[in-house]
């Protein structure tokens, strides 16, 4: 029986992420991106490793292109002619140029994930390094929460994108199909006549969740990269507080492994505990120095026009003639706000967790048993608390930091320019 489920699981492996059939008692990095990667894959928007005289690496990239094609292209040109066609009416405009703006951002970051492969590929090789591999059982268990929260806030997160275009997708339903999901207008056909309305329809239905689901990859796989680092720093910080503790376990360890030498005293093994938090707090500020400079431009670029497309929503909330008649309208927009609201808060979150975390660092080494050490081994620990004081912290192209004081001053943005637009609109 067991060899027949066994043999299941191989099969089923490939259709699913890596770790939902899976055992995780290796608690393997890749856990970490495996949900983003799979969905990527499924897009063909993952990195082509295949060689190029491959017939397999021609295939890729012409699926790729076509995915291209269906769902960033082909519906990019139909927003931008009809933004063409009403560009005299700011309700109209503000209708089609948030989603506009939203779709296009998200294959701007696709587009700067390609250009920082190298970075990416390095980041995961990072994650495997001997400095981040567990050593006590409390460190698997900090790694495996960590590895949790990275994938559920992708799974939630492309979820709830995915629930929130469905309304979008319904929307032509409940306004007797006068209007497509997405505003879209096409210089050679008239879109709203049949068979092209509904050829589109169906084209709408593919390619507005297959957008969420990239955007929320290319979103959240930042977040899970921190999510590692901030589990890295909750190890670091349980090894400064418990030093004590660890290095009996390792002497004990040394014992029954036949590994003890007489000499080796239990202040030698504090040493090594302590030497080996020096080398885990220099590996994770290299982490999260190449995290910044593999996703800092994108994460820019999202701010900014976060603001834009949030303060256009507020734009077509105004615009919407007699709202009463048009509830699932007004329920489509009130969720997309939603969403682009929680897409920024996501990051700041992530971002300030960072910071506090790494903050707490000092507090740790000074909560830790160094009471007990000589006064040389104490110099390392103060030498330690003195280099935490700086916080480790990403930014967004140099100019935003990843925080919750950030997010606020984006939201308060975002409302200032909607009062302004909302002026000019009277």
């Amino acid at each position: 029986m067991k060899m027949l489920i066994q043999k299941v699981k191989e099969k089923l492996s490939p259709i699913f992420p890596y770790g939902v059939i899976e055992s995780w008692d290796d608690l393997d990095p890749k856990l970490y991106h495996a949900v983003h990667i799979f969905w990527l894959k499924f897009y063909g928007l993952w990195y082509n490793n295949y060689p190029k005289r491959s017939i397999k690496f021609w295939l890729n990239m012409m699926y790729t292109l076509l995915v291209l094609w269906l769902v960033c292209f082909f519906p990019g040109i139909g927003e931008v002619v009809y933004l063409l066609k009403r560009r005299d009416n700011i309700g109209d405009v503000a209708e089609g140029l948030y989603l506009f703006l939203s779709e296009m951002y998200t294959y701007f970051k696709v587009l700067v994930f390609w250009l920082n492969k190298d970075k990416v590929i390095s980041l995961q090789k990072f994650l495997h390094c001997k400095e981040f591999k567990p050593k006590e059982p409390e460190h698997k268990e900090i790694i495996r929460k960590s590895i949790q929260k990275a994938r559920f806030v992708m799974t939630s997160y492309a979820t709830m994108c995915v629930g929130a275009v469905s309304v979008g997708i319904i929307l032509p339903l409940t306004e007797n199909f006068d209007i497509l999901p997405t505003n879209v207008e096409y210089p050679f056909f008239d879109v709203y006549k049949n068979p092209t309305y509904a050829y589109l329809y169906l084209h709408h239905i593919y390619y507005k969740p297959a957008t969420c689901i990239i955007d929320g990859v290319m979103d959240t796989i930042l977040a899970a990269f921190v999510a590692s680092a901030i589990g890295q720093i909750e190890i670091l910080a349980f090894n400064l507080r418990n030093f004590d503790v660890l290095a009996e376990r390792r002497r004990k360890r040394a014992i029954s492994d036949n590994k003890y030498i007489g000499k080796y005293t239990n202040l030698y093994f504090t040493k090594r505990i302590l030497k080996e938090c020096i080398l885990l707090h220099n590996s994770i500020i290299r982490y999260v120095s190449v995290i910044e400079s593999a996703f800092s431009l994108a994460s820019a670029l999202q701010f900014m026009l976060s603001v834009m497309v949030l303060c256009l929503i507020g734009i077509q909330f105004l615009s919407i003639e007699n709202p009463t008649s048009h509830p699932m309208q007004m329920v489509w927009m009130a969720i997309y706000l939603t969403c682009m609201l929680i897409e920024v808060f996501i990051l700041c979150w992530f971002g300030n967790e960072l910071i506090w975390k790494s903050n707490d660092l000092r507090q740790a080494a000074f909560d830790g048993p160094w009471r007990n050490l000589n006064r040389k081994t104490c110099m390392f620990i103060i030498i330690f608390m003195e280099r935490c004081k700086r916080p480790m912290r990403l930014s967004a192209g140099k100019i935003f930091t990843l925080s919750l004081d950030t997010y606020t001053v984006l939201i308060n943005w975002a409302y200032k320019a909607f009062a302004v637009m909302r002026n000019m609109k009277k």
